[in-house]
């Protein structure tokens, strides 16, 4: 039993009722319903918490401390909306000062909730703003941004799960069902004393029990506790058996300490903590066969592992551990694993994660134990996986019939539709071993090691490549040519004397340069050599990929010549991809490759318009122009995004997002035409067209933009607009990726 699995201990209803025998509820003030918030936190009754915070916030609404506490509470009750909603407003608020996890709490409970297209940009913000790229919140939001693609694509498991109606189920808590070889049902679910309106009473003896039920032919028996010889002040949960019966190990979780595994007589009337398992946090046992072992697996949060909760294992004896480790990585990570259960006939471990690719909370994922060793871990995929917890998958004897634990939606609830876990079967349409569906993970993606594979091709994004001045080919308005980015790299690491010699006078500029030069310009380099190996990798499994890349140039000269600059950079760029690894890509970039794995190249080149403000472009300031470093980090190119085939969030992009218009004259109109292009094989829809002036106008020819398609945009502009250079945007609001897209007019008016 691990705290994902359990609802509050104790009831919010009858101490709730207590104070409003002696308290008015509308003479209250936000201040003391936040106090009582707080006490029924402490109390551990999250959903009467977040009813207080929410009385307290009807007082006032704009509070961030209680929008704060609110959302906690909701998330603890696994009220995943409202949850969603006020950690976006804290983010929003706050901007990660007070609460740095609001905007990763707010993309998990997004994520819970279904809405994966709101989820991925949340998620894309959490990865931008993370301060380590290798750390928790980094790995996790690379993550999430896997999980939702996966929630993206299309459902076509044909598989159903049945939710078990009541007895077995109830309006309280039910989780971890397993069968024994005879057949009977056993479950622990957390059952309170009812009043005669149906409510819980809040009563000590509130504690969760282990239940068992026959079948009879009308369906199964009224449950019945499993009479333990444990304290009754404690929760008795998970309980497992050997192959003979001889020995049972149950959770035993006292109201004063950590859970701990104990072992059960096979009387039945003696019960000890488990030797081998220390004082440490143990439980959710299963024990199996391997290599003809009696081995238990077990959930711990014990020095050692890899993260939070992690799952463990090792041999039982005649009275305990013989000895135990972790099952280590690719199964454990740095969040949570738990509810292990392992199959003998497969040599399959299905478990649950929340921290490894999945579609939101805790999903069901399956290693294989090859050669003494767990392979990465699968997501099981829907049904079996989705947006709520889906924990404690288990197997029948006949090895095609089991079990999972869910508190998605259709579970039975009174507090919110996802609040309390519930009891799912299924069976297999036949008697083979559970072994995922290819592709279950996600349209084109079998399994979470090509998933991995794929989630370190994004880690070093954006890949920034660094180029000389006006290189490659100077004075040139071509926009291709011949060289590749790493001969243009090695020209330009060989100017590194002159850089360094133009600010020899200023040890702050010579400082400058060497470290851009070392941690920008070098590891550009480094960076794409090592995605290339891995943009290989993904191919030769048979991955259509899409590369994303963006120019950019130093103002030195006019927008329409460093367009065509940034289209050559991104044409050596070209260049490496077909040359490099004994052309080993070419094949792909052809779309002939015999594993099927496609690459193209999907170019968006940027000119002046885009060079950071303040960049000088004076010709009489070289220094400043060309050798400074806030110029040479203009000068470069931006790998910027993967996509992967179909299974990405659809993505727009405007072919050239700025038209200069030149000279106007003061009324005189001028008509020109966007392009917005889908490379991706799902629709976009045009949302809303918005333009910051009334003097620029939008007419889209459609408001959808097909898969592997485009539109154009026609705008007029009206001739209205001060003396001088203007810029007039529009905006095109998108239900894919990003959500906004700018039309940009420049031109400069006269009104004489």
């Amino acid at each position: 039993m691990s705290r994902t699995t359990m609802r509050p201990l104790r009831s919010h209803i009858a101490w709730y009722g207590l104070l409003m025998l002696n308290t008015g509820l509308s003479a209250q003030s936000a201040e003391q319903w936040a106090v009582w918030g707080e006490a029924a936190m402490a109390k551990g009754d999250h959903y009467g918490a977040s009813k207080f915070f929410s009385y307290a916030l009807e007082r006032e609404p704009g509070r961030m401390i209680l929008q704060w506490d609110f959302a906690e509470a909701c998330r603890l009750s696994h009220q995943y909306g409202p949850a969603a909603e006020n950690y976006a407003k804290v983010a929003r608020k706050d901007m990660g000062r007070t609460y740095p996890e609001a905007l990763y709490l707010a993309a998990e409970m997004t994520m819970c909730t279904g809405a994966y297209a709101d989820a991925l940009k949340l998620w894309n913000k959490v990865l931008d703003r993370a301060d380590d790229p290798y750390g928790f919140i980094a790995l996790r939001a690379r993550n999430g941004i896997l999980g939702c693609e996966m929630g993206l694509a299309p459902d076509t498991s044909a598989l159903e799960l049945e939710h078990f109606p009541e007895p077995v189920n109830s309006f309280a808590s039910e989780f971890g069902a397993r069968t024994n070889a005879a057949g009977d049902l056993f479950l622990t679910s957390l059952r309170g004393e009812l009043t005669d309106e149906n409510e819980v009473v809040d009563t000590s003896s509130y504690f969760a029990r282990i239940y068992y039920s026959g079948q009879g032919s009308g369906g199964w028996d009224t449950m019945q506790v499993v009479d333990l010889p444990l304290p009754p002040e404690g929760h008795q949960a998970n309980l497992a058996w050997t192959r003979s019966n001889a020995r049972r190990v149950v959770s035993y979780c006292p109201s004063d300490g950590p859970c701990r595994l104990y072992l059960v007589s096979a009387d039945g009337r003696t019960a000890e903590p488990l030797k081998g398992a220390d004082e440490a946090m143990s439980t959710q046992a299963m024990i199996a066969m391997v290599d003809d072992r009696e081995m238990l697996f077990y959930t711990s949060d014990r020095h050692g592992g890899s993260g939070r909760l992690d799952l463990w294992w090792g041999e039982l004896g005649e009275d305990g551990l013989l000895w135990t480790r972790p099952v280590g990585a690719p199964v454990n990570t740095p969040g949570n694993e738990s509810c292990p259960w392992f199959d003998e006939a497969s040599g399959r471990l299905y478990f649950s994660s929340d921290f490894l690719p999945g579609m939101g909370g805790y999903d069901l994922f399956t290693s294989v134990r090859k050669n003494g060793e767990f392979t990465m871990p699968e997501n099981m995929g829907r049904p079996f996986s989705g947006p709520a917890n889906d924990l404690y998958f288990s197997l029948a004897e006949d090895g095609r019939s089991g079990f999972i634990t869910s508190n998605r939606v259709g579970s039975l609830a009174k507090k919110g539709e996802t609040c309390c876990n519930d009891i799912y079967a299924f069976t297999l349409p036949d008697s083979r071993p559970l072994v995922l569906e290819e592709g279950a993970l996600a349209p084109g993606i079998s399994d979470v090691s090509t998933s991995a594979l794929l989630s370190r091709l994004k880690e070093p994004l954006p890949i920034r490549l660094y180029f000389h001045n006006d290189v490659p080919d100077p004075r040139s308005w071509d926009t291709v040519t011949t060289v590749d980015y790493i001969q243009t790299y090695a020209q330009y690491r060989a100017l590194y004397p002159e850089y360094m010699a133009t600010h020899a006078a200023s040890a702050e500029g010579s400082r400058s340069l060497n470290t851009f030069f070392d941690h920008e310009v070098d590891k550009g380099a480094n960076d794409l050599e090592r995605f290339l190996d891995l943009l290989l990798e993904a191919l030769e499994q048979g991955v259509d990929v899409r590369i994303v890349v963006r120019g950019f140039a130093s103002p030195l000269a006019k927008s329409d010549y460093n367009r065509n600059l940034s289209l050559r950079r991104i044409s050596s760029l070209m260049n490496q991809l077909r040359t490099t690894r004994d052309r080993a890509l070419v094949p792909y970039l052809a779309g002939t490759a015999a594993s099927g794995g496609k690459l193209s190249v999907i170019k968006a080149p940027f000119g002046e318009e885009r060079s950071a403000e303040g960049v000088s472009d004076a010709l009489s300031d070289l220094k400043s122009s060309v050798y400074s470093v806030a110029a040479a980090r203009e000068r470069r190119i931006e790998i910027e995004q993967v996509l992967i085939g179909a299974k990405f969030q659809a993505q727009a992009y405007i072919v050239e997002d700025t038209i200069d218009l030149g000279d106007v004259s003061l009324g005189e109109e001028r008509a020109t035409v966007f392009t917005v292009m889908n490379p991706t094989d799902k629709v976009v829809n045009i949302i809303e067209v918005k333009a910051d002036c009334g003097c620029t106008t939008a007419e889209p020819e459609q408001l959808v933009v097909p898969g592997q398609g485009e539109i154009k945009v026609p705008v007029r502009f009206n001739g209205r607009a001060p003396d001088g250079p203007f810029e007039r945007r529009i905006v095109l609001k998108t239900d894919g990726h990003p959500g906004e897209l700018y039309l940009v007019l420049t031109g400069v008016m006269h009104s004489e």
